[in-house]
């Protein structure tokens, strides 16, 4: 004779962990002129092309405007691989944050942002915090 059937197995104490949904692409915000870009280059150095495609920026130190900081927010929302980006000791202001703050809602790899030593406000840093709750 044959030994009995093992009994059916009971069913799991936890579900399988869920993928988490599938997020859109980023979309990029509206891109500056040449002119500004070239501009921008000229004072931190690089090129946009190096700047799009570097894991880290380290851009202190370089009294950048609220404009300028639109300029980064862009690389940010083009960037796939911007993982760290060093922006102390600029002068980014609330206008700047909130352009910041746009480029990361849709940014699923920057980690680590250094905002040190700027003149950003209340306005400008909640702009940043809400973005973060998003951001991946």
């Amino acid at each position: 004779a044959y030994p009995p059937s093992p009994p059916p197995s009971p069913p799991p104490f936890f579900s399988p962990p869920q993928q988490p949904p599938l997020l859109p692409p980023p979309v990029p915000l509206p891109k500056p002129s040449e002119a500004a870009i070239a501009l921008f280059f000229t004072k931190v150095g690089g090129s946009f092309q190096q700047a799009v495609n570097a894991e880290t920026l380290t851009w202190t130190n370089n009294k950048m405007s609220d404009e300028e900081a639109q300029i980064v927010a862009y690389v940010i929302s083009v960037s796939g691989v911007l993982n760290t980006l060093e922006l102390s000791w600029n002068n980014i202001g609330d206008k700047g944050a909130i352009a910041l703050a746009s480029a990361l809602k849709g940014n699923r790899v920057l980690k680590s942002l250094n905002l040190w030593a700027n003149s950003i406000q209340a306005e400008g840093a909640k702009a940043i915090a809400e973005a973060l709750k998003v951001n991946g």
